[in-house]
């Protein structure tokens, strides 16, 4: 089921206008019984696997895509923090909206947020850098060579401490 979904969103993505990196990315998916569920509850690597398609969907539907065709580039999580509120079910319509919420001069940081019938579902925090044939791309490398210019949007209250804590235990 991946595989098709894959295919189906990097088909939309590539078809559709290029969109700002500050709007919001969303898709949305059927949580099939059996196959992305157990009996009623949607596995634990199912939300991964949805947040894997929006960040391809966001790479291929923005202003990277010219550049990520070109030079090859995919995107790649280095660490992610997940709050479920209530669990998704078997049948439900799950909206999955991702944004860019900021990037330093290491990482990206995203938001995904999981709803059903407006109601949210969970919220995941990603850090992620682009990956290109030689090597990973820090956000600066990223923009520059796209040859555009970003401001990143200001760092959301309760990320700080998250993105504190990796740099204490892992400085490069």
């Amino acid at each position: 089921m991946y595989r098709i979904r894959f295919i189906m969103v990097m088909l939309q993505s590539l078809l559709s206008k290029k969109r700002e990196l500050s709007d919001d990315f969303t898709l949305r998916f059927w949580a099939v019984p059996l196959i992305d569920t157990d009996v009623n509850l949607l596995f634990t690597q199912t939300y991964s696997q949805y947040m894997g398609l929006a960040r391809w969907n966001l790479l291929f539907n923005s202003e990277f895509r010219s550049a990520a065709l070109k030079k090859g580039w995919v995107p790649v999580t280095t660490r992610e923090t997940m709050s479920y509120k209530r669990s998704v079910k078997a049948f439900d319509r799950v909206v999955l909206t991702t944004r860019f919420v900021h990037w330093n001069e290491r990482r990206f940081y995203l938001e995904h947020i999981f709803t059903v019938k407006g109601e949210v579902k969970a919220i995941t925090y990603v850090e992620g850098l682009v990956k290109a044939p030689k090597g990973h791309l820090k956000p600066d490398e990223a923009f520059k060579a796209m040859g555009i210019d970003r401001q990143s949007p200001p760092l959301p209250t309760g990320l700080q401490g998250w993105i504190d804590l990796v740099y204490e235990v892992h400085p490069d």
